[in-house]
């Protein structure tokens, strides 16, 4: 917590006040000789950097520096976090910042650490609506807002979850409302309580990765209500209680929940449509580790937290992000990752270039810092925004050293902030699933011709569909929110077809499919990229009639890679390749990559790209094969490439990664790392900061773990190591259970990373060298060993 002194003195001012161009003292010899000054009306943002820069210096020197506001009088030196009645004095920041800008200033006496801030709820792109509620104010939910809660340490052996809910006299319709929603993974599992669709029933749902159970309600009145579910797994056991009264239990089989996010409202999610939206007000939420019995009726007052407290939300605040009145002694939230966050960006970059800070994994495992009781520090100016805008990875559970162990989301969403994950709001995927459920009964025609069934495909030519089209992407930029199964955010409303290539055969849509490229073997090509995009053209220059400065964002994926031979794209068009990156083993996927990039440059100078990186390859092989793969490290390859992209102008990317399919973070660590790194400043140099990892991470046993790295990484990344069929084929490549064990993973390589890995476990010398060493021991090559073992024994 942000600890206020009413006056802090230092013992030797004299001694600590730092000269023009002369260090300054933050602690000596482990006590504090400066103070954290911020605003009175600090926003989130902003206290939650100032606690960041208050933890990391004292892990480094033991000291914890007081975090003052500016309206105490502080003697001595002072870190001047985020813009308060001391910058504002001093003329900081001079010009306005812009998008993600932030500032690093060392004055006599004072360093200063600010940047371009803006707290932004996590609601699905929308601001979070009040309303009187059951005591005080209420959230209200009209089918386009959601609160997501990262923040639970829900606990799926016994608990409770319940909240006072108004519900209209309308029926919900078109979906299931949420009302309360936690998923687990590994299995997927999940507690869900929920408005049941075309009723006014209401219904609590677990489901432990195999089976559902439910337990519902009767038809209830319009108003109030308690609902309240229980769990108990050693009871085997799930109750509803509406208004205190139970409607029924079920047997309950334990979930994979633990830890999870909470979504009220409706399904949490980062982009601006709503899964399963609620319609009606949420009152007086709370989280139990503990089955209440409710004997006595439902509470008649504000809940007060307990000992089995897990979570409680009042939602009695004016706007912005609810408090959770039980989350004493856990500090500030971490704010939103597509918020503007430059003050922490200041904080994690002075830490970073000053204080020899590095993250390179979550958790405490994952920091490597220096340990020494005095901190002083000096440096020039610097005044910066990251390189790219936007920096993204799927956001899914992280596993470490591998599945089913999954590292905790406040430590992922920490690592995420600190590696300046998120940046500005972007948001492009397969756009029109939920058309299905809008549109098909009543215009069948919208949808793909010439297929049985349901439809595959929309029809991108034909007029209705195109009008449609245009008029969601309208209402989106007019604050209405997006539709059901739409991929917007921020100012870019997408328009991506189907994940499939059966197209439309229509006598419109079948001239526009290119002849020539009929024959192309590769995954990414153009056989419909005149027809997808005279669609995106024609949508474009409607919507930038009405929208000027807002975008229509497009993917440059399968076979709409490449830049469209005769559609002209008009400028307010913007394009996220997608791109094979982790596959340049294969020489014709490299030099696809490269047209496609090139392409799109050379027809587009100016128009905004953006980059969808393949790093779930051959994670993603391996799961649906269901074989252990061959590691696909190729960190030196990464920095090659974004050389590369920042030649391009690339604006962002994002990584498609390993964990997203259930492999440990281990595949990606270094790829991320660099990646992200280079993404910010694209100036330091990436071979170096692949030595200085290995270097720092496992220390004494650097040399054996950076050697077994690079021998993995040139024998999946060399061509020379595939079958010749591979190296000369034009046509695209995957990783598969034959070339993992018989062509990459041979036994005479396994002896020489076997020896490597010896090595390293004997070279390890602290326990932290040996718990990093030993984790990847266990989530790297015993997954190597196991693999190899398993097709030695399919292959008999």
């Amino acid at each position: 917590m942000i600890m206020r002194y009413a006056l802090f003195y230092l013992a030797m001012a004299g001694c600590c006040a730092a000269q023009a161009g002369g260090p300054l003292l933050l602690t000596h010899d482990g006590q504090p000789k400066a103070a954290i000054v911020i605003s009175q009306a600090a926003p989130e943002t902003v206290r939650f950097a100032a606690e960041e820069l208050r933890l990391h210096i004292e892990k480094i020197t033991g000291a914890s520096l007081p975090v003052v506001t500016d309206d105490r009088q502080v003697q001595g030196n002072r870190i001047l976090v985020g813009e308060s009645a001391r910058t504002r004095v001093l003329g900081l920041p001079g010009r306005g910042f812009g998008m993600q800008e932030y500032l690093i200033r060392f004055m006599p006496g004072s360093l200063v650490l600010m940047g371009k801030d803006k707290d932004r709820t996590d609601t699905g792109g929308r601001q979070l609506l009040r309303d009187q509620g059951r005591f005080g104010r209420a959230l209200r939910f009209d089918g386009k807002s959601v609160l997501r809660l990262p923040e639970t340490e829900f606990e799926d052996a016994r608990g409770t979850m319940e909240a006072w809910v108004w519900l209209p006299a309308e029926k919900q319709a078109a979906s299931h409302g949420t009302i309360l929603r936690i998923d687990g993974v590994s299995p997927w599992t999940y507690h869900i309580v929920q408005g049941d669709i075309g009723t006014s029933r209401i219904s609590y749902l677990t489901y432990d990765g195999s089976q559902v159970r439910a337990v519902s309600s009767g038809e209830l009145a319009e108003g109030w209500h308690h609902v309240a579910a229980t769990y108990d797994a050693a009871a085997s056991r799930i109750e509803l209680r509406i208004d205190g009264q139970s409607q029924g239990t079920a047997p309950y089989v334990q979930t994979a929940c633990k830890g999870s996010a909470l979504g009220v409202g409706g399904l949490p999610s980062g982009e601006s449509s709503v899964g399963n939206p609620f319609v009606g007000l949420i009152d007086e939420v709370r989280l139990s580790g503990t089955a209440r019995s409710f004997s006595g009726g439902p509470p008649e007052k504000p809940c007060t937290p307990d000992s089995r407290t897990v979570l409680l939300l009042h939602l009695d605040e004016p706007d912005g992000q609810p408090a959770d009145s039980a989350a004493e002694g856990r500090g500030t939230p971490p704010p939103d990752l597509f918020g503007e966050n430059g003050t922490l960006y200041a904080v994690c970059d002075f830490l970073e270039r000053f204080c020899d800070v590095r993250w390179y994994a979550p958790g405490d495992i994952g920091c490597v810092l220096p340990h020494k009781k005095t901190l002083k520090v000096s440096g020039r100016d610097i005044r910066r925004a990251p390189a790219m805008v936007h920096r993204w990875i799927t956001p899914t559970p992280l596993f470490m050293p591998g599945p089913p162990v999954r590292i905790p989301e406040r430590e992922v969403l920490l690592w995420k902030h600190r590696m300046r994950i998120g940046g500005e709001p972007f948001w492009v995927s397969h756009s029109f699933y939920g058309y299905y459920e809008r549109f098909l009964k009543e215009h069948p025609d919208w949808f793909a011709q010439g297929y049985p069934g349901q439809p595959p495909q929309m029809c991108y030519t034909h007029p209705g569909f195109i009008e449609r089209a245009v008029r969601d992407a309208r209402d989106y930029f007019d604050g209405k929110g997006a539709a059901s199964g739409a991929a917007a955010m921020g100012d870019v409303f997408g328009l991506v077809p189907m994940d499939n290539m059966s197209w439309c055969r229509c006598e419109r849509c079948r001239p526009l499919y290119n002849a020539t490229q009929q024959s192309n073997p590769q995954f990414n090509n153009g056989k419909a990229s005149d027809c997808i995009f005279s669609f995106v053209s024609r949508v474009a220059a409607e919507v930038g009639k009405t929208h000027p400065g807002k975008r229509i964002g497009v993917l440059a994926y399968s076979d709409y890679a490449y830049y469209p031979e005769k559609a002209g794209l008009p400028d307010n068009v913007a394009a996220q390749l997608c791109l094979h990156t982790r596959n340049w083993w294969c020489p014709s996927m490299e030099a696809n990559d490269r047209k496609v990039l090139r392409e799109w440059r050379e027809r587009g100078p100016e128009r905004p790209l953006y980059l969808w990186l393949y790093y779930n390859f051959p994670a993603l092989n391996a799961t649906y094969d269901n074989y252990r793969y061959f590691p696909g490290f190729f960190a030196h390859t990464a920095v090659k490439q974004m050389k590369l992209y920042r030649q391009a102008g690339i604006r962002g990317i994002f990584m498609e990664h390993s964990s997203e399919f259930s492999q440990t973070f281990l595949m990606d660590q270094l790829e991320f790392y660099v990646t992200l790194k280079l993404a910010d400043n694209p100036r330091l140099d990436g071979n170096r900061l692949i030595v200085e990892f290995f270097r720092r991470y496992y220390g004494a046993a650097a040399r054996s773990m950076q050697a077994l790295y690079e021998a993995i990484e040139e024998t999946f990344s060399n061509p020379a190591h595939y079958p010749p069929d591979i190296r000369t084929s034009p046509a695209h490549q995957h990783q598969n259970a034959r070339l993992a064990w018989e062509w990459l993973g041979t036994e005479e390589r396994m002896t020489r990373y076997a020896d490597l890995m010896a090595h390293a476990r004997a070279a390890a010398r602290t326990p932290e060298e040996k718990e990093r060493v030993g984790l990847f021991e266990k989530g790297i090559w015993d997954y190597m060993l196991e693999g190899r073992q398993e097709y030695m024994r399919k292959k008999g």
